[in-house]
């Protein structure tokens, strides 16, 4: 309770009431009733009493139940007829204005000599957001305490108790026999005694609480004491035992808990799981909160294979920076025989004048970490961890960017040429803008200076930075000695700065239905290279390749160009239609989106200029349409094509939804291109054939494919297909199969089905086509009681990329309005399997067929 639910009785007060009020106590004594001299206040139904002149605005800190039961001296009497009507308060005036503080009896009585006032009969007072109800309450004039009587009733915004009698004054109030219930979350008890103190803190002893309804309590927790803080929402109980069933499964000296959504300090309840690899996990996480913008959790577990680990997670948010600081930190492991770490740094501060500083900064101790400490093979096919930090500013016209960009290679199977290189500084600069009165034409330019350098290499038999003893050997992979001369022409450790300017100018000629957009570039990009044409030596035949100069050394005898240039014009032609067709209802809209890009790139020799960040992308409709073939700088290929391409929809006029989307997309080439890349399949008259098909919200049914076919070597390069058929959240069964030429072939099956209203099952398998093995694959059940979940998952996957496997059990259980104890599966289900939406306890789903868990759409060819 906070003061001002009991208000202070000053001496001059008492004086008051007791000078002001005893000719109104004779007169009630005597059996008259007076009428109010403040007729305009009628509270509603039966006869009232009205204080109308005994206390004054000064003395508004009377209590209130005192205040409005005696009738004003001097008033006009009316006649006595009929029984004793129920009693009805008016208001008290405090000095800020007036505060209503109603209260309701069937009968009221005053003892001058002791100083009492006594209400009785269906006795309910009110104050503010609290309300006191009970059969008799006696209040004490001397000592401004309340005794209360029969059938006990407290209520505020948070909680609702209930006693057999209690006491209530200054120092809080204290109820026996009383029972609790929380009006905001689930949760429910009863205890011997209650306490409520002045600062809204709830003290209950011997207590039983759970959040279960009351015709059906699955578990409960039995405490010595627990304490109810309703103003920082929290609750503490000590010496808890929680039962299930009626069987005492796990004993908590000390258990804290929410009482509604708001973030506070403590204990959270333990994580557990088994792993074949790590042995039986434990962690106990507590959470710190640290501040309305800042918190902290930090996580001890015990690995019963390896050791003991330390883990943080910082988050903290402001108007102008926010971000999270991930880590872990093993002294050391038994199995791996090293101490082992993961450092993660996340932060975006905005600046004045549309400026931004972002970080990405990751790091591990070892290039095992992953396989070792993650679950599922997502996180342990990790090949590169970025460290980024940028300063960027936008405006109207401008874009300026500055970073340091670096990766840390943890795949130590990865031969030189496909690490990425550190790009230290890393400077961009675009500009687009439109004369004044002239917004079709369009102006501007994209520049890049870059700073590119990597070892390539170690010298042969010196341990590279990953695993203890491998070693990285210069120019040719560990497993294949495949030379990759092609990837270095200037030498297997080449360096060094790029310089890139495109200027361009074009047309934005569009309107509804329609955009035609010509526009013409120049390419300049220069070079200044370092450690050129640093030769390898055979030593004998069969063995590794020995390099003669240690990185970064400085090699005069270059057969290169230390400075090699490139200039080349660009010029492009976009444009594309769309036409639109109402069905006759008028409810769905058909369109036909035409599109057709002219490229012109003339040939430029660049077979000398090294390969620092150009590679070829991902066959898809989006890089289609772009002038450049390769993405990145170093390479720009030649051009003189036709890209065309189709797309059409269906969707709601109403709405927007689209219901089906396909779109066919292909470059002609009018000559054939030379500029290439090391591996790259070119074909002479055509690139490859693409395709997307999408249909969505159709009968529960999602469909999406993306194909990629290659004429020239007359096969698939790329497929993605997926089906969903997806009823709700928790009704939806996914099927995929995917496909790269050369890369991988596999398909991938999951679902969450309910076989009974509170009974699920879960399921997913990823099958190799190309090793014939399984990847990863799982099963389990989740029952949902009424105030209680269970979820039981056996998961077993590759960890390693030698060909290691981990399994084992994970199992949670969750209480609902108190925690989840065990492994974090529902969170593993929902990033698992596309589409599913995890169901609160005692909740049955809800349908909802019009939601589509596809996340890919197609791509319509559009500007």
């Amino acid at each position: 309770m906070t003061p001002h639910m009991i208000a202070p009785l000053p001496l001059r007060t008492l004086l008051g009431v007791v000078i002001c009020c005893a000719p109104l106590l004779a007169a009630w004594a005597a059996g008259e009733r007076p009428v109010s001299a403040s007729p305009e206040y009628q509270p509603d139904g039966g006869s009232s009493i009205y204080e109308a002149g005994c206390f004054s605005q000064s003395d508004a800190a009377a209590p209130v139940l005192l205040a409005q039961a005696l009738p004003a001296p001097g008033s006009r009497r009316a006649p006595r007829s009929g029984p004793l009507q129920r009693l009805r308060g008016n208001r008290a005036l405090l000095p800020q204005g007036p505060i209503v503080y109603p209260y309701s009896a069937d009968h009221a009585s005053a003892d001058n000599k002791k100083g009492l006032v006594t209400l009785s009969g269906h006795v309910d007072v009110r104050m503010q957001d609290r309300e006191i109800q009970a059969d008799r309450i006696t209040y004490d004039r001397n000592t401004n305490d309340f005794n209360i009587r029969g059938n006990v009733h407290f209520r505020d915004s948070m909680v609702q108790l209930q006693g057999d009698s209690g006491h209530y004054g200054d120092a809080g109030g204290q109820f026996s026999h009383a029972q609790f219930q929380f009006l905001g979350r689930p949760g429910r008890g009863s205890a011997q005694d209650m306490t409520l103190s002045p600062t809204d803190v709830v003290t209950v002893r011997n207590l039983l609480y759970t959040s279960c309804p009351r015709d059906r309590t699955d578990w409960d927790i039995r405490a010595h004491q627990l304490q109810l803080d309703t103003a920082a929402n929290a609750g503490i109980a000590r010496d808890a035992i929680v039962d299930f069933h009626g069987v005492p499964i796990f004993y908590l000296p000390y258990l804290s808990f929410p009482l509604s959504d708001a973030r506070r300090s403590g204990f959270l309840f333990p994580n557990f799981g088994t792993s074949s690899r790590d042995g039986v996990i434990l962690g106990a996480p507590w959470y710190w909160n640290i501040a309305p913008n800042q918190d902290a959790t930090f996580t001890p577990t015990i690995y019963s294979g390896r050791g003991a680990d330390a883990g943080v997670e910082y988050r903290f948010l402001s108007d102008d920076d926010s971000g999270t600081f991930d880590g872990n930190y093993m002294p050391h492991d038994w199995n791996y025989g090293a101490e082992r770490s993961f450092v993660r740094l996340l932060d975006r501060l905005n600046l004045p004048d549309n400026s931004r500083v972002q970080a990405d900064v990751e790091s591990v101790s070892d290039d095992e970490y992953f396989e070792d400490f993650s679950q599922g093979v997502e996180a342990t096919s990790t090949a590169f961890l970025p460290r980024n930090v940028s300063l960027t500013h936008r405006d109207d016209v401008f874009a300026v960017s500055l970073q340091t960009l670096d990766f840390q290679t943890i795949d130590n199977t990865l031969p030189s040429y496909e690490r990425p290189y550190e790009e230290t500084p890393r400077l961009d600069a675009s500009a687009n803008w439109s004369p004044a009165g002239l917004p079709w034409l369009r102006a501007g330019f994209d520049s890049d200076l870059v700073d590119f350098s990597r070892v390539s290499c170690a010298l042969p038999g010196a341990a590279w930075s990953g695993s203890p003893g491998a070693s990285f050997l210069c120019g040719q992979t560990t497993t294949t000695r495949e030379n990759v001369t092609s990837y270095f022409p200037d030498g297997a450790w080449v360096n060094g700065w790029r310089t890139n300017v495109t200027p361009h100018v074009g047309l934005d000629l569009s309107g509804p239905g329609y955009f035609f957009r010509p526009s013409a570039a120049w390419d300049f990009a220069q070079y200044e290279l370092r450690d050129v044409g640093a030769p390898v030596v055979l030593t004998s035949p069969g063995s590794p390749p020995q390099p003669l100069y240690a990185p970064g050394s400085a090699f005069t005898g270059a057969s290169g160009d230390a400075d090699p240039s490139r200039n080349v014009p660009i010029v492009t032609v976009d444009s594309g239609l769309t036409f639109d067709r109402l069905s006759s209802d008028g409810s769905r809209t058909v369109t036909l989106q035409p599109r057709v890009m002219y490229v012109y790139i003339p040939y430029r020799d660049q077979d000398q200029l090294p390969l620092f960040d150009t590679g070829m992308p991902d066959p898809n409709l989006i890089e289609l349409f772009r002038p450049n073939r390769y993405v990145g700088e170093d390479r720009i290929g030649d051009a003189n094509e036709f890209t065309l391409g189709l797309t059409g929809e269906l969707f709601s006029t109403a709405s927007g939804t689209r219901y089906v989307s396909a779109t066919i997309g292909q470059s002609l080439y009018l000559n054939t291109p030379r500029v290439t890349l090391p591996g790259d399949q070119l074909g002479t008259h055509s690139s490859d054939l693409i395709g997307q098909v999408n249909v969505a919200a159709f009968h529960d049914w999602n469909v999406m494919l993306d194909v990629a076919s290659n004429a020239t070597v007359s096969r698939l390069q790329e497929v993605q297909a997926e089906l969903q058929y997806r009823v709700n959240g928790q009704q939806v069964t996914n099927f995929s199969y995917q496909y790269a030429d050369g890369l991988y072939q596999q398909i991938d099956g999951s679902t969450a089905w309910p076989v009974l209203p509170r009974w699920d099952l879960y399921a997913r398998t990823v099958y190799s086509l190309m090793s014939r093995s399984f990847i990863e694959d799982f099963a389990g059940f989740q029952y949902r009681g009424s105030c209680w979940a269970i979820r039981v998952l056996y998961q077993s996957s590759l960890a390693t990329r030698t060909g290691e496997r981990d399994s084992g059990p994970q199992v949670q259980v969750e209480l609902t309005g108190l925690s989840n104890v065990g492994s974090q599966v529902d969170t593993f289900l929902q990033q698992s399997i596309r589409g599913y939406l995890p169901v609160a306890p005692g909740r049955l789903p809800t349908a909802n067929s019009a939601a589509s868990a596809l996340a890919t759409p197609v791509t319509p060819i559009s500007p």
